[in-house]
């Protein structure tokens, strides 16, 4: 039974190495506009799952308390390669919330890494400037102030 375990360890571990790399791109391809709003998204979403009996099963469709993870990250992960904006974020937040809860406390080195890699991305989203995208009749009105 422990071998078994071990096994679905490495290929969760194998599974979260190969999203966060391209959620680590997805990210930082994000316009700076977009990335405080995904900020404030992404800290909500990991309030909300903080709130939850089992956090890291938050916003999965089937819920067993007793799995070692739930679904959530696979649908996040599918929203986050979308091409539609809207959904495109959502599926960030979701994903980040959901991983920095599965990983938080792991005794596993190499999912502690991915959790740091969580943390980066959640840095990388605050560190923003807010604001940068302006309208053009803003900026044109406040010069003529």
């Amino acid at each position: 039974m422990k071998f078994l375990l071990q096994i679905l360890v490495a290929v969760r571990y194998l599974q979260l190495r190969r999203q966060t790399r391209e959620m680590l791109q997805i990210v930082a391809q994000l316009p700076n506009s977009t990335r405080s709003a995904v900020a404030t998204l992404t800290m909500s979403e990991i309030e909300n799952a903080a709130r939850a009996p089992v956090p890291h099963l938050h916003g999965s469709e089937q819920l067993d308390r007793y799995q070692p993870w739930g679904d959530a990250s696979a649908a996040a992960f599918a929203k986050a390669r979308s091409s539609i904006t809207q959904l495109k974020l959502r599926g960030i937040a979701l994903w980040i919330a959901v991983i920095y809860h599965e990983t938080r406390e792991s005794p596993r080195e190499g999912m502690r890494q991915v959790h740091r890699d969580v943390l980066g991305m959640i840095a990388t989203l605050k560190a923003a400037p807010v604001g940068t995208a302006r309208p053009a009749w803003h900026r044109h009105a406040k010069q003529n102030l």
